[in-house]
């Protein structure tokens, strides 16, 4: 054996992929383009299309995986289209502009189905049907702003910078509209001053400055849009929306779904859901339909679902943490006349000593949890609860799947899958799950 034999191994350095060309095969969760490397990483496109063919830029360089951006776009999608923004690529709001919306929609599909199967372990027979949005634009009823010096606008994509924008097109006409006004508003101000002053700011309009004011714009059904500090301190102010024949008041600071032109659709899936009956019930005998269900809302909001519900002769118990949320519940509750029909249990889900009794007493558990899912108190109320049915309306897929993979294991299976793009022109979709308990 030579010397040279003896001498140990260097490690390998992996290549640089600045000057390197890939071919864009699938879009990640995120909404990044996902191509494969020739030493094996992963490498995550920002702004990449499926088809596309790219020349690449590092960002990023990890052992298993590489971020990059476009340098130069050699062969363009076949669902690669001009966006309706001129601020898209800057503006961290929207980053699938350029993505065709069918294409948008089929994306969606398969990133459900991809995070059930890797993070849940659930195999899903073929993918779920998806709700599309009447509108991929003009539908945005709720955003924040940020007050540059130059005027308002959204933060630039992975920065804390201000790119100001005096036009939205995914907003409702009402809420852009005050984005204009309010853009208008500031550059008068600002001709106003001596323009030795403004060193803050760029030419081009993207505020440098460090500390920024926040605001919500809020759209009702009708009217003007309500513009409020973000955890403001004054008194709080609303609109109305109009919701499968009611009318609900919505505070600047409780949740509302963005989608104005889902609002319905989404309604009725949810509704539906939790009072299906059993005759309709996969696997089910009979023809008999079961009693309107006594129903425990997790996350209830403003009563979003739990006044159509309540409309629809449903009974039980709604519970929210939100101070605002509660308020405008309990006022929705009186407006129309249901306050009968369900109890509002105000304070943290995750942290009530009642929880597995209220959950044991329900035919149906209707859930709509915030983006980081169920705490393991709730999911441990679950598996000692074990409700007949569970209705679960999620905006995360990875959260989704971590979830369910544990619900299954307590005797559930999936009855139905369904989602609704509340948000076209980014990679977030809302996915609604049945679940119903074996005997």
């Amino acid at each position: 054996m030579t010397n040279s034999e003896n001498k140990p191994t260097a490690p390998q350095t992996k290549a640089s992929v600045d000057g390197v060309c890939v071919t864009i095969d699938r879009l990640s969760s995120e909404g990044d383009g996902v191509a494969r490397l020739e030493d094996g990483r992963v490498v995550f496109v920002e702004g990449g299309l499926p088809g596309d063919r790219v020349e690449l830029e590092s960002v990023e360089e990890r052992k298993r995986f590489v971020r990059a951006r476009i340098t130069r776009l050699e062969t363009p999608s076949p669902d690669r289209v001009e966006p309706e923004c001129a601020a898209f690529g800057v503006c961290g709001g929207c980053t699938w502009q350029h993505l065709a919306y069918e294409a948008q929609l089929e994306a969606k599909r398969v990133i459900v189905r991809d995070a059930l199967a890797r993070i849940g372990r659930i195999e899903l027979d073929e993918l779920p049907l998806i709700v599309a949005s009447p509108s991929p634009y003009g539908y945005r009823a709720r955003a924040k702003f940020v007050e540059a010096p130059t005027g308002y606008g959204y933060r630039e994509r992975s920065s804390r910078n201000v790119k100001v924008v005096d036009h939205c097109p995914v907003l409702v006409p009402a809420a852009d509209a005050v984005l204009k006004e309010r853009v208008e508003e500031c550059r008068a101000e600002s001709e106003t001053k001596d323009s030795g002053n403004s060193n803050d700011s760029s030419e081009n309009g993207e505020s440098k400055h460090a500390k920024m004011r926040e605001w919500s714009v809020t759209a009702g059904s009708t009217g003007p849009a309500l513009v409020s500090r973000v955890r403001s301190r004054g008194k709080p102010r609303s609109v109305s929306i109009d919701l499968s024949g009611e009318r609900l008041r919505v505070s600047s600071e409780s949740f509302l779904q963005g989608n104005a032109l889902l609002w319905d659709a989404l309604v009725e899936s949810v509704t539906e859901a939790c009072l299906l009956t059993e005759s309709r019930v996969v696997g089910s005998e009979g023809d008999e339909p079961q009693k309107t269900p006594l129903v425990t809302e997790l996350y209830c909001g403003i009563g979003f679902f739990t006044i159509p519900l309540a409309r629809s002769g449903a009974k039980g118990w709604a519970l929210e943490s939100d101070r605002s949320a509660v308020a405008d519940l309990t006022y929705n509750l009186r407006r129309c006349g249901v306050t009968d029909r369900f109890e509002v249990l105000s304070g943290r889900v995750e942290t009530r000593g009642d929880l597995v009794q209220r959950l044991a007493a329900a035919d149906v558990v209707l859930m709509d949890p915030p983006r980081i899912g169920l705490e393991e108190s709730v999911r441990e109320a679950l598996r000692k609860a074990k409700p007949k049915r569970i209705v679960y309306l999620s905006c995360d897929p990875a959260t989704l799947a971590r979830d369910l993979s544990e619900i299954l294991q307590d005797g559930y299976s999936i009855a139905s899958v369904e989602l609704f793009d509340l948000f076209p022109q980014t990679p977030h979709v809302e996915t609604l799950i049945r679940l119903e308990r074996s005997a």
